[in-house]
């Protein structure tokens, strides 16, 4: 086989081998009874807080957890990410800097995005994430492979919980959640204020998670628990 060639195929290998890792990860495995729980805090100008009853929530029930803290979010709650990063069970995730539609902008704006929190998060709470999630749920494949270059893996989730919604109920949203809830699901809520009643429901959610069998894990566990953080064996994209 000629050099050029021989080069050629093994840069096609390595480019798809490549592409392969940079998939998002939508849930764990669906043959054990593990989940995770993860929270976004998102830059909102209208509900860029914190909710402090939704982690005292998690350590009075001993559950781990997983936060995608943004950028600008950061830069508001210095105090309230340093007391996270402290948390054993806890876990800090790469959310995006401003929030962003990322599969809208220039792959350098995407990379910056990243970088800068990356940075935030190693600054203020000593942490160096190797999970990201994009912000409004969109992803592609380019955003996934920018962000595994950066070395972060793309975490989406399969158990959106809906609790933005104005108009969705405690009741509903436990009951929602619960039921919706499948081996491996990777469920997602907000705790800078925006889940309306994220923390007043949650636990319920625990509870009745809890009685059905399920397992909590976070994020970087419950992949891991299929041959390794990241492998190719994880499900991805796959209901």
């Amino acid at each position: 086989m000629p050099f050029f060639r021989f080069i050629f195929l093994l840069s096609v290998i390595i480019m798809r081998f490549t592409q392969a890792e940079a998939q998002a990860l939508f849930h764990g495995s669906r043959h054990e009874k593990k989940i995770a729980l993860t929270f976004d805090a998102c830059p909102s100008s209208t509900h860029g807080g914190f909710d402090a009853r939704i982690v005292q929530t998690l350590i009075d029930s001993g559950v781990p957890a997983t936060f995608f803290l943004s950028g600008k979010w950061i830069m508001k709650h210095r105090n309230e990410v340093k007391k996270l990063a402290l948390i054993a069970g806890f876990e800090l995730g790469n959310h995006s800097y401003s929030h962003p539609h990322c599969i809208n902008i220039s792959e350098d704006s995407i990379r910056q995005e990243l970088q800068r929190t990356e940075f935030l998060l190693n600054r203020i709470a000593g942490a160096s994430p190797k999970l990201f999630r994009p912000p409004y749920g969109e992803t592609d494949q380019r955003v996934e492979y920018i962000a595994n270059n950066i070395g972060l893996t793309t975490v989406m989730y399969d158990l959106a919980s809906g609790d933005p919604d104005t108009t969705i109920s405690r009741e509903r949203l436990i009951r929602y959640v619960v039921t919706s809830a499948r081996n491996g699901s990777i469920i997602v809520m907000h705790v800078n204020g925006r889940g309306w009643h994220t923390s007043e429901a949650l636990p319920y959610i625990i509870q009745a998670l809890r009685a059905k069998g399920f397992i909590f894990l976070k994020v970087s566990e419950l992949l891991k628990a299929r041959n390794g953080f990241g492998k190719s064996s994880i499900d991805r994209k796959n209901p």
